[in-house]
């Protein structure tokens, strides 16, 4: 049988293709029924990955079999057969045939979507032993390799990156290990977020956010202190010591967020990105499946319908927000304060991917809710926000409007739990701007508090939610015959908005907001208001036709009202196409409908 075996090998490896296909097949049976003699072929066929001088019809041969799915399966059960795998794979960088090389990554893409973990055993054989490699050996081997200094290829450094990532994430059933080098592979991917290799920054950002997941607490300098009584928080302790370092070193939160910039690609045309996560443009698909995996899929942002079409558009990357949310959580203020001493230039650039990942970083900032000196933190947050609301450019506003209603996201899985500086950006948007200021200006602050509004739930509302909207009712309704359309425009999706919650509150608790807005104030003024508004511009418009005799003065404040009143009515006829109140919309869609009817006969 092992003779058989070791033809059948030879024949896999032949020049021809039509034989490496038939003894391929044939070898995989003789696998499959045969389990034990998998590790031998492995450790031959690895081999020849790594010599250098080997032909390469026996590389394609090679990958061919080590493909296989009962090759792939029994890798989670040897140790020994897992570490030739992997070390065979990424030292094949020196062969120069295109074929091979699409044959090796191909493989490893392979591997990477197939990967199902390692055997318990590998870990317990943590240290290098004589015959076989330890759990450890192999993790410091690939992470020496991972490194940009090392002259190797891109793609191979991309590769080791990615098994690092795999093997860390497989350890985390044996809590020994995994604090062992939870702090050294998180500090090595935090370095890679300013790599210059564009693949690699955008694997370090799916590696972040996956294993800063877990933090167990908000950091602080008081909670540090309490945590050193307690062991199993000490690798939690290690790891924010060690990226407090790196980020405490100089230069490295400005280069990061210059780097981050980059990915960020803006079409000339449209101002739009071009492709998810500004990276498609210059990645293939193997590319792709070595970056990209299934954590980035476990959760979607954001949670609630994105039906606002003011805002829509944008190149916000909640997954980068996420990254500086968690380096807050983990590591405290020391965070805050360089991220605040970076964004200082970024904040005031007029580029928009500079912008994009200031909106990022700010609403990572905002959704932290880390303690300690969180006063100062949040002025100085809210004067930047303030800064964001008044500037003149409008180009990036998908991007901040993204950054708020990230920031305003409700917390847990039920996304019912209110951020601790929900509070204060919602003060920071009513508060009212000047009437100075450009109608543009104006009509960005009530798609802010669009987005902000939107991600409140109705049914959990506080006290000062409710009285936020009833204070932006109030104001959206005295401003709906404001001249400028685009203003218009805002302030009906500003008013489907905050009646939607409004009504849904009412719905879930009968008389909670009743007091406040005079029984349902805002619903009659609406609809009671859009009767009225109709018959009086039906009036004028018959007036016109009569050419009444009349003074100038006279007519100018008959056309003055006209005018506002047409305004108006135009805003409540785009509330109401957005208004999802099954009452509401049939009663003023009927009488809004007659009245432009009327309107256009005469």
């Amino acid at each position: 049988m092992v003779n058989l075996v070791k033809d059948l090998l030879d024949l896999s490896l032949h020049n021809y293709e039509t034989v490496r296909s038939y003894a391929g097949r044939s070898l995989t049976k003789m696998l499959k029924r045969w389990p034990s003699l998998i590790s031998d072929c492995v450790l031959t066929l690895t081999e020849n990955l790594r010599d250098s001088k080997a032909l390469e019809h026996v590389v394609l041969g090679s990958c061919s079999i080590l493909a296989s799915q009962t090759v792939l399966r029994h890798l989670t059960t040897d140790s020994a057969s897992l570490s030739s795998f992997i070390m065979g794979i990424l030292g094949s960088s020196h062969h120069e045939s295109i074929k091979c090389q699409k044959a090796i990554t191909e493989l490893f893409v392979k591997y990477n979507i197939r990967f199902s973990g390692i055997s318990r055993s590998f870990f317990k054989n943590s240290q290098s032993l004589a015959d076989r490699p330890g759990f450890l050996g192999l993790f410091s081997q690939i992470n020496a390799l991972g490194f940009e200094t090392n002259s190797l290829h891109w793609r191979y450094n991309l590769m080791a990156n990615r098994v690092l990532l795999l093997l860390i994430l497989a350890s985390r059933s044996e809590p020994d290990i995994y604090s062992q080098i939870l702090a050294e592979t998180a500090g090595h991917f935090l370095r890679n977020l300013k790599s210059q290799l564009p693949h690699s920054r955008m694997l370090a950002i799916s590696a972040l956010n996956t294993l800063l997941e877990g933090s167990p607490h908000k950091a602080s300098v008081e909670d540090s202190q309490q945590s050193l009584d307690h062991p199993e928080e000490c690798n939690i302790l290690s790891t924010g010591t060690l990226l407090n370092d790196i980020i405490q070193e100089e230069g490295f939160m400005n280069d990061t967020l210059n780097s981050l910039s980059h990915v960020h690609i803006i079409s000339d045309s449209d101002g739009s990105s071009k492709a998810s996560y500004g990276a498609s443009s210059f990645q293939s698909g193997s590319d792709k499946a070595i970056t990209y995996f299934y954590f980035d899929f476990s959760a979607s942002w954001p949670c609630t319908p994105s039906w606002i079409s003011l805002v829509g558009g944008g190149t916000f990357y909640s997954s980068f927000a996420k990254i500086f949310k968690r380096l807050i959580q983990q590591c405290g203020m020391p965070v805050m304060s360089s991220l605040q001493t970076a964004l200082e230039e970024f904040l005031s650039s007029k580029e928009r991917s500079r912008q994009c990942v200031a909106a990022e970083a700010m609403a990572g900032m905002l959704h932290s809710d880390v303690s300690g000196d969180l006063e100062s933190g949040s002025d100085w947050l809210m004067l930047q926000l303030q800064k964001v609301v008044l500037a003149p450019s409008v180009e990036s506003v998908p991007e901040w409007a993204s950054c708020i209603r990230y920031a305003v996201t409700g917390k847990e899985r039920s996304g019912t739990r209110a951020p601790v500086l929900r509070q204060k950006v919602l003060d920071c948007l009513c508060t009212a701007v000047p009437q100075s200021v450009a109608t543009s200006v104006l009509a960005k602050r009530y798609s802010f508090l669009s987005v902000a509004l939107i991600e409140i739930s109705p049914h959990k509302m506080s006290p000062a939610e409710e009285q936020y909207h009833v204070t932006i009712l109030n104001e959206l309704l005295d401003n709906m015959s404001h001249s400028s359309a685009q203003v218009r425009e805002a302030i009906g999706v500003a008013m489907c908005v905050a009646c939607s919650n409004v009504r849904l509150a009412g719905a879930r608790s009968p008389g909670v907001l009743t007091e406040q807005t005079g029984n349902e104030y805002w619903y009659k003024r609406l609809t009671d208001g859009a009767t009225e508004l109709s018959v009086s511009i039906q009036n004028n418009s018959q007036s016109k036709q009569l050419e009444l005799a009349s003074d100038s003065s006279t007519a100018n404040g008959l056309d003055n009202k006209e005018e506002a009143d047409a305004k108006r009515m135009e805003t409540v006829l785009f509330h109401n196409f957005l208004q999802v109140d099954k009452c509401t919309i049939p009663l003023l869609h009927s009488r809004l409908m007659l009245f432009f009817c009327r309107f256009s006969i005469s």
